[in-house]
């Protein structure tokens, strides 16, 4: 039997921060083809109805049959990344699977208060209100010195850009490259 040569990955559509990571793994490059395929989706209740985690974890199947849920499939994901696939294999080893699945079981079960945060600012049918709307601001006129305006009291620093929270450490936003 050889490996997987196409991988389907079924996330929480619902989920901002599971739209940010299919969104991240969307951007690397991959050894197999990825698939990704909402849980709630009629087609995800067609080809994986009988999967019992389908909607409540991460799931990833190959075109062979075999499935694997939470931790397991987030291993799997990263084995499919060309950059991350060596951390496949570490964090699949007998040293470091337990604490790969504490961190696992931990994002998943505050995925919706991490998703506030560092979620997708798209939204399946209007339904999230996790972040406001927010309006790019202008960039200077040539030979100004524009600053954006400070945050609202109580309300972490974001990018004018996107709106994702900005470190006041970091040069860049982390999400879409904005300086600062």
């Amino acid at each position: 039997m050889t490996g997987p040569t196409k991988l389907t990955v079924l996330y929480d559509e619902e989920c901002a921060l599971c739209r940010r990571c299919r969104q991240w793994l969307e951007g690397q490059e991959t050894h197999v083809p990825l698939e990704f395929l909402a849980a709630g989706a009629a087609a995800a209740r067609h080809r994986y109805g009988s999967v019992p985690w389908l909607g409540a974890d991460l799931v990833v199947a190959d075109e062979q049959g075999s499935v694997w849920a939470g931790s397991a499939a987030f291993i799997v994901c990263l084995w499919a990344t060309v950059e991350y696939r060596e951390w496949s294999y570490r964090l699949s080893g007998r040293a470091l699977a337990p604490l790969a699945e504490r961190f696992f079981l931990f994002v998943s079960h505050n995925r919706r208060r991490i998703g506030r945060v560092v979620g997708s600012r798209d939204c399946p049918v209007g339904r999230c209100g996790h972040r406001p709307n927010v309006v790019p601001t202008p960039a200077p006129a040539a030979g100004g010195s524009w600053r954006p305006p400070p945050p609202p009291q109580g309300r972490a620093a974001v990018c004018r850009a996107c709106g994702a929270p900005e470190w006041a450490s970091e040069p860049a936003c982390w999400t879409c490259g904005t300086p600062r």
